[in-house]
């Protein structure tokens, strides 16, 4: 029979990722059914349950597990430890089992891990360097990670306790220590045969095995013991501001305050006894009050059984002494000692005699952390040797993460360390425990081989001078800072939203919830990498005399605007800004639009900044808007503490000086200048051309260009190319006229199917029309553009034209290089990039309308480039017209002007002097051109008035590019001083013979080194 009952009951509405969630009052009821005078119960006789959950169904990747983890923790009547490691032992057979399908790449053996390869690079089409994921690939490692991440969170709260270990249910010790031994049994052998989800699998290891988890343990055990005594989280009370210290930094201190707790407990209150146990292990009022999380309160007694309170804190004594004094790791070693090669044994013995974490110098602390490197390399070594057995493996990790830990701890204490050689050290230590297990994160091991090979030099500073050790040093960690925050991220985002999700149906404290993730990270290497960085961060920039600011677009007078801080500008496209705005921004990838109403951007972190000659740099110049990046993380913090939501000033100096300060809001108020902003709008007439060809041929060669029918980016080539000197070369081109789009939907192919069709789809713009319609809108028309079927005519003028251009040069490469299929897919694919949001919101903010846009398709030959390069004659910075500004990246140029992390190689040149280097390269990808064509936008957006058009339409390779991640130790241009200066010396005297082939107007230049050294000049248009 089923029976339904209508109720009621009150709820709250809250913000969960930007979604108004509906959360009940109550987080369910227990109940009974009586049925006349039948009592209906459930099979074991207790009450039956209901839950009310805001959130329903877990709506990512394996919702299936994610239910059943649900399902038995808040309904089963019986759980226990025992049974909850059965049921998990279940799903991860049942993965296994599911993902046997999933491609998997081999996995490089640990000598080849921690390799450094001297040669120097030699060009090919497919990098020697490891190859950037396939997105296929990078599907199946994401999958792998969404199952991990679950299986960890949910073995995590059980560690924690927060889900219960006994429930109506009674286990044997020797029962529960089977399952034990099997589910960490498994742990390693599932550990052993899938690389990608070796990080999870360990930690999910560490909930479940002997030794390694009391580091965690110090921070979980003092909430629980808080909790168990209601001790209140009350800012500034004394067991809470130790409890700060604990979660951000514990120290060997510890044992010493736990003890003078302790004491002051069983004595009654007596606060001498306190002080007097404190001074015998060294500690007094200046010293507790010196931690990064001050104490600066004495303890109190509380209210609650103390008897109990102090068995509580002397079984936490013994957590805090299993870290800090290595009984952990002697009770970890003594079980695996019959598995482990003496050599380690001894090592770990060595460890284990140090005498803990505490040192009385940096020099002991820096000795301890070394001891502990020296054993768990061995360690690394012998866990990703195919031959050891899982049981081995087993102990090891549990061992090794015991040592990571202690390395950990190491690390925080150290926060006086300056000393470039044992920051260096630390480094490399970190990273190669993360490499060892993290063998498929190529981008990792390419960083370890370059550390490798130049740290050690560069923290002496001989590597060629102090300066360029400093720069190439800079350029490394930045690298590393970025690489390590995107894989912190990752786990965040797979942990984060699980955590929450499961947190809410157990209803679980929401401190533990809100901590989970940075509990996780405290303990790991990742954290660690980070604080050796930001220790490192200033000294480089000491040694190398680099200002905290850099000026990508500098502007010669205050901007004044609302500081607004944002995470990504990439967000932010469609949005604008009805006052002007100075926007505090995370990452800005260099493909981005400014904001309309944005009047300066501040980029928070050097590592999430684009190139100074990325498109987004070129159009903040173009329309005079600030922006400038950071170097110090702690002039960003105080921007965005000071002067968020305030209306500030910016004045900024091309040397680096910049300063904000609060200033006066102007009186004009936000309608009225969004009125003004609808007025304008509304005068812009929107009118699309799809019809009118402009008498165009299908075709022209570069001797028939001329302004009326191409853009500057084919017409400047044209003109250019014969007034360089013999040595400088251009890539073979035609080039696809305005009006030949139009000419395509008048075709009798397409007439009467697709051009009526996108006639109707844009006929729905209009100036008020709003950013999201008008992205649908365009969508809609770049489907349409891609529908179009090519025209005879169209491939015959294509081969003709291109096979002229092969018989005036005497060389057909571009004819040979011409594949139809692919030819026709790429030159939709440029016209289609005119209907895009970015565009439009351009447009809109020069108050150009979309009709005044044409384009044309520039079809080139694809060099094959060792090196590319921008240019830009007069310095953008200092506006000095004798100092040429360039920047330089391994392979195609794309990685340079498009959105690919890092920096470029730097540097500027006087006329008559030497290249000064300003940076070395941080990119993370280098990309190898394929031997094909490239057809390029080329629209009249750069001839413009008011309107920025550089970088906003596509250009599109024939094939795709192959990426690599790249080992600076290899590049000639950071390894070779002597070539570098020549290669760079070399590249300035050919933008000065352009600037002076356009009768000396300053040029922006895209160019490349070919395998055969030869320089190409791909494109020129007049600097901004």
């Amino acid at each position: 029979t089923t029976h339904g009952v209508d109720f009621s009951m009150p709820a709250s509405v809250k913000v969960v990722a930007d979604e108004d969630v509906v959360e009940p009052a109550i987080g369910g009821i227990g109940f009974v059914l009586k049925a006349g005078e039948q009592w209906i119960k459930p099979v074991e006789g207790a009450d039956a349950t209901v839950r009310f959950s805001c959130q329903g169904r877990w709506k990512g990747e394996w919702a299936t597990v994610a239910d059943k983890i649900v399902e038995q923790e808040t309904t089963w009547n019986q759980m226990s430890l025992k049974r909850r490691y059965e049921n998990c032992l279940a799903f991860v057979d049942g993965w296994e089992k599911q993902s046997e399908g999933m491609a998997m790449r081999r996995l490089p053996s640990w000598s080849t891990l921690v390799h450094v390869d001297a040669r120097q690079a030699v060009w090919s089409r497919m990098p020697s360097m490891p190859l950037v994921e396939l997105p296929d690939e990078d599907k199946i490692k994401s999958s792998k990670e969404e199952f991990w991440s679950w299986i960890f969170v949910w073995q995590r709260f059980s560690f924690m306790r927060l889900l219960t270990w006994e429930r109506n249910t009674c286990t044997q010790p020797r029962m529960l220590a089977g399952t034990t031994n099997q589910i960490t049994l498994r742990m390693a052998e599932l550990w052993k045969a899938h690389p990608r989800c070796r990080m999870w699998i360990r930690w999910t290891l560490a909930t479940m095995g002997r030794g390694g988890s009391a580091g965690q343990a110090i921070r979980d055990q003092i909430l629980v013991i808080m909790h168990g005594h209601d001790i209140k989280e009350i800012h500034g009370t004394y067991y809470e501001q130790w409890h700060q210290k604990l979660h951000n930094n514990t120290t060997p201190e510890d044992i010493g305050i736990c003890r003078a707790i302790i004491k002051y407990l069983g004595t009654g209150g007596n606060m001498a006894e306190y002080w007097k146990v404190l001074h015998e292990h060294g500690i007094d009022k200046e010293r507790l009050a010196s931690y990064s999380r001050p104490i600066t309160t004495e303890p109190y007694m509380v209210n609650t059984d103390i008897p109990r309170l102090i068995r509580d804190f002397e079984e936490y004594l013994g957590i805090l002494r299993s870290v800090h004094d290595a009984l952990d790791l002697q009770l970890a070693l003594d079980h695996a000692k019959a598995n482990l090669p003496g050599s380690i044994q001894g090592k770990l013995q060595g460890v284990c005699n140090m005498g803990g974490t505490g040192f009385a110098n940096l020099d002991e602390g820096h000795g301890k952390f070394l001891k502990i490197a020296d054993a768990r390399e061995e360690m690394l070594a012998m866990l990703n040797k195919k031959d050891t057995p899982a049981h081995v493996v087993k102990d090891l990790l549990i061992l090794d993460f015991t040592l990571e830990t202690q390395q950990s701890v190491l690390v925080q204490g150290m926060t006086d360390e300056q000393r470039l050689p044992q920051l260096c050290d630390q480094l490399k230590v970190m990273v190669t425990s993360l490499v060892g297990h993290l063998p498929m994160e190529d981008e990792l091991q390419a960083i370890l081989s370059d550390w490798m090979s130049f740290a050690p030099t560069c923290a002496t500073q001989k590597w060629n001078d102090p300066t360029e050790s400093a720069l190439l040093l800079k350029a490394m960690s930045d690298r590393m800072s970025r690489v390590v925050g995107e894989l912190s991220d990752k786990c965040q985002s797979l942990m984060g939203p699980k955590a929450a999700f499961l947190g809410e149906a157990i209803d679980a404290p929401q401190r533990n919830i809100d901590v989970f993730v940075d509990e996780i990270l405290r303990g790991s290497s990742l954290m660690a990498v980070s604080l050796a960085l930001q220790r490192l961060e200033p000294v480089l920039r000491a040694l190398a005399h680099l200002p905290p600011w850099q000026m990508i677009s500098p502007v010669d007078k205050p901007v004044q605007g609302e500081l607004k801080l944002i995470d990504k500008m990439l967000h932010i496209q469609d949005k604008v800004f009805e006052t002007p705005t100075v926007l505090l921004s995370g990452a800005v990838s260099g493909e981005e639009e400014v904001p309309d109403g944005v009047v300066g951007v501040l980029v928070r972190s050097a590592k999430e900044a684009p190139d100074i000659l990325s498109h987004c740099a070129v159009r903040a110049r173009n329309f005079g808007v600030l922006l400038a990046t950071c170097f110090d993380p702690a002039i960003s913090a105080s921007l965005a503490t000071d002067f968020e939501g305030k209306w500030v000033e910016v004045r900024c100096k091309a040397d680096g000086t910049l300063t904000v300060q609060e200033a006066k809001r102007p009186e004009a108020t936000a309608e009225a200048d969004a009125k003004a902003s609808d007025k304008d709008a509304t005068n812009t007439e929107v009118k699309m051309n799809l019809s009118d060809s402009l008498g165009c041929a299908w075709v022209v060669r570069p001797d028939e260009m001329d302004k009326k029918a191409v853009g500057s980016k084919s017409l400047n080539l044209a003109l250019l190319r014969p007034k360089l000197p013999a040595d400088i070369l251009t890539p073979q081109a035609v080039a696809l006229p305005y009006g030949s789009m139009q000419k395509a939907l008048t075709d009798a192919k397409n007439e009467k199917t697709v051009l009526p069709k996108l006639q109707k789809v844009l006929g729905q713009l209009q100036p008020s029309t709003s950013n999201d319609k008008a992205t649908a809108v365009f969508e809609e028309a770049r489907q349409l553009v891609e529908a179009l079927s090519m025209p005879e005519s169209l491939k015959l003028a294509l081969q003709s034209s291109m096979d002229e251009v092969g018989k005036q040069d005497g060389e057909d490469r571009l004819r040979q290089l011409f594949q139809v299929r692919d030819g026709w897919e790429a030159i939709k694919g440029v016209w289609s990039s005119l209907f895009a949001i970015r565009p439009w919101v351009s447009l809109a903010k020069a108050g150009r309308s979309f009709h005044d846009l044409n384009m044309a398709v520039l079809v080139q030959e694809l060099v094959e480039a060792k090196y590319a390069f921008v240019l830009h004659t007069v310095n953008p910075f200092t506006h000095d017209k004798d100092e040429l500004y360039g920047e330089l990246v391994a392979g195609r140029g794309e990685s340079l002007v498009g959105n690919y992390p890092g920096r470029a190689l730097s540097f500027a040149m006087k006329r008559g002097g030497e290249p000064r280097l300003i940076s070395f390269p941080s990119k993370s990808v280098a990309l190898h051109t394929q031997h094909c064509l490239i057809f390029r936008s080329d629209s009249n957006g750069e001839d413009l008035e008011g309107f920025a058009g550089a970088g906003l339409f596509e250009s599109i390779c024939a094939e795709e590019d192959k990426g690599g991640f790249l080992r600076l130790h290899r590049l000639g241009v950071v390894t070779d001083r002597d070539y570098r200066q020549k290669l760079l010396k070399r590249i300035a005297e050919v933008g000065w013979a352009t600037e002076k082939a356009f009768g000396g107007a300053p040029q922006d230049i895209e160019g490349c080194i070919d395998v055969k050294d030869r320089v190409f000049i791909v494109q020129s248009r007049p600097q901004v």
